[in-house]
């Protein structure tokens, strides 16, 4: 049965070489999320500004259908005015007539001002369609990129994947814990001594301990500096002879 440090040492290589696939995605996963959240948001602009414009094209609308019934009631009291048998009646025709006056002035006003704020919005508008559009273009070539990468990457991926499964399955349950334990702290778990160093932290390892690894392989040996997994240099991983195997 092959050594469990031996295996472990496989499993690592293959880690860093999943890891460096991850790592070629780089901050696109989370671009592509801002990205998103851009365009929802510029979208929201484009909906609240139509809105608004719909909100005042029914106000003036509504004011000239207003406005042409006052016209139609100021006519029809003006003719009445001049039919009233006394100073009661045309007292307060007057007065009503007053009070429409003063309706149609409100209306007129809000037609008129609408103009203005029809241009403004309508400027706004313009401003945010095409900012929504850039924002969406963005997103677009961010996303395409992503794809291709993660296209790329997909073969390859399963690959690791089945391979590191493969491996997990002849390693012992608790030494599999102790090296995923070991990951959440460091990406490689399991290092190589280097000239009787430990090549993830660099630490100086006791020239006994170099020994003991050498000749005692079926020993689970960790740097005393940063808590890695040791191996025997001699059991540095070849990826690709692995894959191939």
């Amino acid at each position: 049965m092959e050594l469990q440090i031996s295996l472990l040492a496989k499993l690592a290589a293959v880690d860093a070489q999943l890891d460096e696939l991850h790592d070629e995605l780089g901050d696109l996963p989370a671009e592509v999320k801002k990205h998103e959240l851009i365009v929802r948001e510029r979208t929201v602009g484009v909906e609240q500004t139509q809105l608004a414009l719909r909100d005042l094209e029914d106000r003036r609308g509504n004011a000239h259908v207003s406005l042409q019934e006052l016209t139609d009631k100021e006519q029809r009291l003006t003719d009445q005015q001049f039919q009233v048998k006394n100073n009661r009646e045309f007292d307060a025709i007057t007065h009503e007539l007053e009070h429409i006056r003063q309706q149609r002035a409100t209306f007129d006003e809000i037609i008129r001002t609408s103009g203005v704020r029809e241009e403004n919005l309508q400027g706004t508008l313009a401003q945010q369609q095409a900012s929504l559009a850039e924002a969406a273009a963005v997103l677009k070539d961010k996303e395409a990129e992503l794809e291709a990468l993660s296209g790329d990457q997909n073969e390859e991926l399963r690959a690791y994947i089945a391979l590191r499964l493969r491996l997990i399955a002849q390693i012992d349950d608790t030494l599999e814990a102790e090296y995923e334990r070991i990951r959440t702290f460091h990406r490689e778990a399991a290092v190589p001594l280097r000239r009787s160093s430990c090549s993830g932290c660099y630490s100086a390892v006791p020239s006994q301990r170099v020994m003991e690894m050498k000749y005692n392989r079926d020993k689970l040996y960790t740097c005393e500096s940063c808590g890695r997994i040791l191996f025997p240099e001699d059991l540095t991983v070849d990826v690709e002879s692995l894959m191939e195997g």
